[in-house]
């Protein structure tokens, strides 16, 4: 074995690594680094080296020769182990699990051999020789290789990992992941071998070009397949998390609607001992009224034909009169029949929450019904500072596929809520 042929095998085990490293990196770019990333990049990346290299020798070496049906399942066995040495290289370097891990190795490395499969194909239809024989490896060869690497490589960037630093990449709990790696060793893998163990069988150039498509295409289904799995996790995720806040925002509303029912019980209880008093004459009359006054501020129920409204608007009313502001009432209860009673209870107090934030004068609020549209406006006059847009209100807004604003003019602030007719 010549230096010259040892130098070269050396230099194609590097760039090798290096593309797949590239590929991996697409996928795990969104990832938090983990503490120490300065010494653990290049910890990984040796490791990764040395690891393709021990596991190259002891899988060909045995062979004596590099063609042939053992030459082709040395090549799975490397290039599987190689997947698996890449997770183990993503868990030191990134703050993430192994789900998680094997979900990028396994989309990256199909990423890698998408552009090694694109390679051979723009050879072959170039006429080049076949491997084993010295024009296999020319710098020609090397500039094909360059530019289908680069191409599939930008055209990934721009596709998936812009989407994944875009959108997030969470951490993955789902076993199913085990599935992605099962079609990238024998679907991605496997395929590739395969038609390598065809050409040196004399395979039709004809033939190897079309399994070349046939195998681009498996590379982007198994793609799609990693993807919609993902997707699916955080369709589920998202799911959950909005049946929780549901399930708190009724627990909310039932609470406030027992509340309101108790305070006016209570205080048709206060109202009638103190009719008793002024009865009995034996209670100065100015204290009388001053007692009448005040239960009459917790008795103000407010009634607009829809109960959940009606429990926002009292409890907010009150919190009004606590802080001196008044507040005026005009709605149509019957204008969000379309709305769940937690989601009407939410956006109500959360709205005019914000508006009581801005610590008005005064502050009004009207719900109509108008051309098949239903429409909210809450305005504080006499606004100190704006007040913020609540997320809550934002999301049940976003729910019935409405629109939401708030604006700052001459000493108001308003916002406006507008949901279509269905």
């Amino acid at each position: 074995m010549s230096p010259a042929f040892v130098l070269f095998s050396a230099l194609v085990l590097v760039l090798s690594i290096c593309r797949i490293a590239l590929g991996v990196w697409l996928m795990t770019a969104p990832l938090p680094l983990r503490d120490g990333a300065r010494w653990r990049i290049p910890v990984a990346c040796l490791g990764l080296v040395l690891a393709y290299a021990v596991i190259s020798v002891a899988a060909i070496v045995p062979l004596g020769n590099y063609r042939g049906l053992g030459f082709s399942v040395a090549q799975l066995v490397i290039f599987s182990l190689v997947v698996l040495a890449c997770v183990g290289a993503t868990l030191v370097v990134y703050d993430t699990n192994v789900w998680t891990a094997l979900f990028c190795c396994s989309a990256g490395y199909t990423i890698q051999n998408l552009a090694s499969g694109a390679t051979e194909l723009a050879w072959t239809l170039i006429g080049g020789e076949s491997p084993g024989s010295a024009a296999f490896y020319t710098p020609l060869r090397f500039a094909i290789s360059f530019s289908c690497t680069a191409v599939v490589y930008v055209v990934a960037y721009l596709l998936i990992t812009r989407y994944l630093r875009r959108e997030g990449l969470e951490r993955i709990e789902d076993r199913r992941m085990l599935l992605l790696v099962v079609m990238t060793i024998f679907v991605i893998i496997g395929f590739d071998v395969v038609i390598k163990w065809l050409v040196e069988q004399g395979l039709a150039t004809g033939a190897m070009v079309l399994l070349r498509v046939f195998h681009g295409l498996a590379c982007v289904f198994t793609l799609l397949t990693g993807f919609e799995l993902l997707v699916r996790r955080r369709v589920e995720a998202e799911r959950d998390t909005l049946a929780q806040v549901l399930s708190e925002h009724e627990r909310q509303y039932e609470a406030a609607r027992d509340n309101i029912d108790a305070i006016n019980a209570r205080v048709h209880d206060v109202r009638h001992a103190v009719g008793r008093l002024a009865d009995d004459g034996g209670v100065d009359r100015t204290v009388i009224r001053d007692l009448i006054r005040t239960v009459e501020v917790y008795d103000s129920k407010v009634r607009t034909g829809n109960e959940a409204l009606d429990t926002a608007l009292t409890e907010q009313h009150l919190r009004f009169e606590r802080a001196g502001v008044s507040l005026a009432c005009v709605a149509d209860g019957e204008a969000l029949s379309f709305m769940a009673p937690a989601d009407v209870y939410t956006l109500f107090s959360s709205l005019l929450a914000a508006v009581l934030e801005a610590r008005p004068a005064s502050a009004s609020l009207v719900v109509r019904q108008a051309l098949g549209s239903t429409s909210v406006h809450v305005e504080g006059s006499g606004v100190v500072r704006e007040g913020a847009l609540p997320q809550q209100a934002r999301d049940v807004v976003a729910r019935y596929q409405g629109t939401l604003s708030a604006a700052a003019q001459d000493g108001a602030y308003h916002v406006d809520a507008l949901f279509p007719s269905d």
